[in-house]
């Protein structure tokens, strides 16, 4: 099962009000497309590393909205995400698959 919660713009401002608290998340592009799952102990932190990356990585191109789950367990609920994800798709979302190619 996807996140529920609702697609929120990607930008600075937004993720400054969210909690550092454990859970999972995901990116998304300008249509709406998961193109990449993750998780963190502090989502606030890691959404921010997100923001400050390089310009040329695949997040930076092309992510413009995310959702979160707040969750203790988020590494299991992140693998069942990517799982479905694969599942449904058949293949990883693009980023998660271009950090794993070197492609990143």
């Amino acid at each position: 099962m996807p996140i529920g919660s609702q697609w929120w713009s990607f930008v600075e401002s937004l993720v400054n009000i969210d909690r550092d608290l454990p859970g999972v998340y995901e990116l998304g592009d300008q249509n709406g497309i998961v193109i990449y799952i993750g998780s963190s102990d502090e989502l606030k932190r890691r959404l921010t590393e997100h923001l400050n990356e390089e310009a040329t990585t695949c997040i930076r191109q092309n992510a413009t909205h995310y959702r979160i789950e707040y969750t203790a367990d988020y590494e299991n609920r992140e693998r069942e995400l990517y799982r479905v994800h694969v599942a449904t798709y058949g293949k990883p979302p693009q980023c998660n698959d271009s950090i794993r190619t070197g492609g990143d």
